[in-house]
């Protein structure tokens, strides 16, 4: 019996341990993505706005690195370039299509299903903060995300 009241003096301090070690770390919430389907609701240029488009204008953007946009009905495509983003600066930065003929330099955030986009054209400085105006003549565009209907 001593050896059993021994034993058990010995492992009730473990059991204790299991018991009281503290609950693993939840992973943070996923960020939410740029990729995916976007109609833009707000455009700023230069910190002028900019008049509500002649047809909805919608941007894609792919998991492959691939930007397109159009205006209107889908299949009417204005074009298509590549895209690159860099999530680990603040905030994320993002160029798209910067070949020989320019393309934009930018910052960007996805707020819940909003995505702003401060973009520089060309060769220009690429914005720090998400203004727009005459001082920092910038591109500020502002999209809702298109929901599946599935």
């Amino acid at each position: 019996m001593a050896r059993i009241c021994s034993l058990m003096w010995l492992l009730l301090p473990a059991a204790a341990g299991v018991l009281a070690a503290p609950a693993l770390k939840e992973k943070p919430p996923k960020e939410p993505t740029i990729i995916g389907e976007w109609v833009r609701v707000d455009h700023k240029n230069a910190g002028t706005p900019v008049g509500p488009d002649h047809a909805t204008h919608h941007q894609v953007f792919s998991a492959d690195g691939q930007w397109e946009y159009w205006y209107g009905a889908r299949g009417q495509s204005n074009g298509s370039m590549k895209y690159v983003t860099d999530t680990r600066q603040s905030p994320p930065t993002i160029d798209i299509g910067m070949g020989g003929n320019g393309g934009y330099r930018g910052i960007y955030k996805v707020e819940g299903d909003t995505l702003t986009l401060c973009l520089a054209i060309g060769n220009r400085e690429r914005p720090k903060t998400f203004e727009s105006s005459a001082d920092q003549p910038t591109t500020l565009w502002v999209f809702q995300r298109v929901k599946s209907k599935d």
